[in-house]
């Protein structure tokens, strides 16, 4: 997607940062999303995961499915991108929002 994308917090989109194409949640505020050539974005996994308030679970009103690591936080650049994925549910991103609380202990 390249420069033309400007990331839009609660959209996930699938990016490589080094580690082979996974999904990513933008969690980063969109003035700043705006602002800047990155942003703050937050990894998604299917893997099984331990029960913790940093780890989410998608909901059937979301459009994928798996989980949402609060705690592993990176910064992407808008370059990064290559697909968007949809937007998560207002309600998971309330969840989200209590897990990144969790995670940076706010």
């Amino acid at each position: 997607m390249g420069n033309a994308l400007t990331p839009i917090r609660g959209r996930v989109y699938m990016a490589d940062i080094g580690s082979g194409r996974k999904p990513w949640l933008v969690v980063s505020n969109n003035a700043r999303n705006r602002a800047l050539q990155d942003c703050l974005a937050v990894r998604l996994t299917t893997s099984t995961k331990p029960e913790l308030p940093t780890i989410i679970e998608l909901g059937s009103a979301d459009p994928l499915v798996g989980r949402v690591l609060c705690d592993d936080v990176a910064l992407l650049y808008r370059t990064d991108f290559e697909e968007d994925r949809g937007a998560l549910s207002p309600q998971t991103m309330m969840k989200v929002s209590a897990g990144l609380r969790a995670a940076l202990a706010l």
